[in-house]
């Protein structure tokens, strides 16, 4: 195993089925190069949080992670970009999505 890969990019004001798409693809991709994945969108939520609740969940998982994998539109979302600082803060490899999405 290569390391284990947290997926940050936009969700909020994507349909659900469009980061559906986006997150699997990049995991599938990543599980092919070895590495383990941590999808945010498979994670075992309680539904009905408030946004700050599942960032917090989203960035303990995060932070149980080697790599973090920016997709190309990480920029459109605050959470991504708090997951971004976060791990460039604390030293985990970060990879960046440059496909078109």
């Amino acid at each position: 195993m290569r390391g284990t890969v947290y997926i940050s990019g936009k969700i909020t004001g994507l349909p659900i089925e469009e980061a559906q798409k986006l997150f699997k693809q990049a995991e599938e991709l990543l599980i092919a190069y070895g590495y383990k994945v941590v999808n945010p969108l498979t994670l075992p939520h309680n539904h009905g949080k408030t946004w700050e609740e599942y960032m917090r969940e989203d960035l303990i998982a995060m932070l149980n992670c080697t790599h973090v994998l920016m997709l190309s539109n990480w920029q459109q979302s605050k959470g991504a970009k708090i997951e971004h600082s976060l791990a460039k803060e604390i030293g985990l490899k970060i990879f960046y999505d440059i496909s078109e999405n």
